[in-house]
């Protein structure tokens, strides 16, 4: 039986259909992008592959020279804004989330099952927050109605189906912030008891 799910997202500008990393995306919509990189056949991977890094910087400033807007990197102050738009939305609908890492430049977060699907909750949580980092960036108006992307389409979904297995994905979760040396993160609304 499915006990939940680990999701994990990032913010725009960070992860290309395309990417030399690995990508779960089945085609590149962006003719831009497409000219860069092909999709090769074996882009779904469950971690990241390893691209020598002057390979890696080439082609995501490539990529984001090609992009409408700037790429989004999260400051430690916007970090608590989306912190407390997921706990907006996961009260909104009585998600238990047991682990949450906000980086810079993606978020991890270990939810139980729900009433909702995760792809309406992934849709709940990236577009409250999304909401709030655009207001307290100040965006006008206009560019918010816009919108002004602050995350990348798309997602990535793992199912938990063991205690272990979750407990797993909590410790990993958990570790994010401190192996990108940040300091760890205790939102008030993560739970510690998953069972």
């Amino acid at each position: 039986m499915i006990l939940g799910f680990h999701l994990t997202w990032t913010t725009y500008g960070h992860w290309f259909p395309n990417d030399p990393r690995g990508s779960w995306s089945d085609e590149v919509w962006q003719p831009q992008l497409a000219k860069l990189r092909k999709l090769d056949d074996e882009r779904k991977v469950t971690r990241p592959r390893p691209v020598p890094s002057n390979d890696l910087k080439r082609f995501l400033d490539s990529a984001r020279s090609a992009l409408m807007w700037n790429a989004v990197q999260l400051t430690r102050s916007e970090l608590a804004v989306v912190a407390g738009a997921f706990a907006e939305a996961a009260s909104a609908v009585k998600l238990r989330v047991f682990a949450c890492a906000i980086m810079p430049t993606h978020a991890h977060i270990a939810v139980g099952r729900n009433e909702d699907s995760y792809e309406r909750i992934v849709n709940r949580l990236k577009g409250r927050s999304a909401q709030r980092i655009r207001e307290f960036r100040a965006y006008p108006a206009a560019d918010r109605r816009s919108r002004i992307p602050i995350w990348t389409q798309g997602y990535w979904v793992r199912y938990i189906d063991h205690p272990e297995q979750m407990q797993c994905v909590v410790n990993y979760v958990k570790n994010n912030p401190i192996r990108e040396g940040l300091p760890s993160q205790d939102w008030g609304f993560v739970q510690s008891d998953f069972l």
